[in-house]
């Protein structure tokens, strides 16, 4: 497949209302029919996503590596362009209307050469990484339209811009390769990399997707509302919503965006390492400093600070809230009851704040709305602003939104007390 068509394509779909998006990607993914073997690369092209999230890669380059590869390619004036275009991509293809010099091969440029070579270009490292990230990008100017460019561009900086999301080519790959549009939705939220799943869904292997340690699930959204009484209290502080995954002797923590933070928490997942038992779980990382807890904020600064300035007065910790895997077994369909036995059994009991490595979090059982008041009450003279409420009896759904379970940030005197404003069921 010529990637001019993927680049026309993502432009139709940047100017086309929401009914018609479906269309036009479906309409490209037919196109793919006599090249079975490009659907991951065409999919993950579209997407702007040319690896799994969970695997830890980079692009590695920025706008100024963009102007550099385009300065040699175009006679435009492109600092004047880049104040006056609001994107690379529209600086590099107003630059490539005036290119400077001309590739020897007049072949069209092909999607699996573009989606190959910006591969390559994130597995580059080391001593003059940076000339050879621009030789390759300077190549794949050279060779592409402006419209090819524009796209080429935006891939490389991880930022598409068309308007293109992962339901809508979820709901194209269903129409395109006559699958259930829920089977391969499920299968996402197991394998979030729509890429793979799409190669899964046409060989007709979805059922092989499932929960696994190493491959971050998608989160289960928990929303802000009203607690359902009775039901669990569990108290949110401050920090960054990760999932844990430990199988044998290795550890890796995943934010809520499925990025691999491992390296930054090193001593954190001795603590978790010493657990005997492969688990997945979904956990706070929390921060002490001088015995109080850490904003937001700080985490962040925390996980992203750079390897030079590794010092930190601050002393991450891991406050797990649920249990998705245990030693080969999935336990997302099992009720909340359950799961939190076994997150005990595993884990051990709730620490005492401030504390080090790994605790379950503290869990208040509230029969009646007297007893979430108290529980608030208690909460507030702690310093403590948020809960998460959880019903008994539903089950873990990821990368769905919660029905049953909730964030409070304040408690309603009219607190219900039963199911019956949310429907029952799991």
């Amino acid at each position: 497949m010529r990637y001019s068509r993927i680049a026309q394509v993502l432009q139709e779909i940047s100017q086309a209302q929401r009914s018609r998006k479906v269309d036009l990607a479906a309409g490209l993914l037919a196109e793919i029919e006599p090249e079975p073997e490009m659907l991951c690369p065409v999919v993950r092209l579209l997407l702007g996503e040319l690896w799994p999230p969970w695997e830890g890669r980079e692009m590695g380059i920025g706008p100024e590596a963009l102007m550099a590869a385009l300065a040699e390619v175009s006679d435009q004036d492109l600092p004047t362009l880049r104040e006056r275009c609001s994107d690379m991509g529209m600086v590099a293809e107003a630059a490539l209307l005036q290119k400077g010099q001309h590739s020897l091969f007049r072949e069209p440029l092909q999607a699996l050469s573009v989606y190959e070579r910006l591969r390559r270009i994130s597995a580059m490292k080391g001593k003059e990484s940076e000339q050879r990230k621009n030789a390759l990008l300077r190549g794949l100017f050279l060779e592409a339209t402006p419209l090819e460019g524009k796209y080429i561009a935006r891939t490389a900086l991880q930022n598409m811009q068309a308007g293109i999301g992962h339901m809508t080519v979820i709901v194209a790959l269903s129409r395109q390769l006559h699958v259930d549009p829920e089977k391969i939705r499920s299968a996402y939220s197991l394998m979030p990399d729509l890429g793979g799943i799409a190669a899964l869904a046409q060989s007709r292997e979805l059922e092989r997707i499932v929960i696994q340690p190493k491959v971050p699930i998608r989160f289960m959204v928990i929303r802000p509302g009203k607690p359902v009484i009775p039901g669990a209290f569990l108290p949110k502080y401050p920090g960054l919503r990760v999932q844990v995954h430990k199988i044998k002797e290795e550890v890796l923590i995943f934010t809520s965006r499925l990025r691999n933070i491992t390296s930054a928490l090193n001593g954190l997942s001795q603590h978790v390492g010493d657990i005997d038992a492969d688990f997945i779980a979904d956990a706070d990382l929390i921060g002490f400093q001088e015995g109080n807890i850490c904003s937001q904020v700080e985490m962040v600064r925390y996980i992203n600070r750079r390897r030079l300035s590794r010092k930190s007065k601050i002393s991450p910790a891991l406050m797990v809230y649920d249990l998705m895997y245990l030693n080969g077994e999935d336990l997302t369909s099992l009720d909340y009851q359950e799961r939190r036995r076994i997150l005990l059994s595993v884990i051990g009991g709730p620490k005492d704040l401030p504390y080090q490595g790994i605790s379950s979090a503290k869990e208040e059982l509230i029969a009646d709305p007297q007893d979430a008041d108290r529980c608030w009450q208690e909460g507030l003279r702690a310093g403590l602003k948020r809960w998460m409420t959880r019903a008994f009896d539903a089950s873990c759904r990821p990368g769905e939104s919660s029905c049953h379970d909730f964030l409070v940030k304040r408690l309603e005197r009219s607190v219900s007390s039963s199911q019956e404003q949310l429907g029952s069921g799991k």
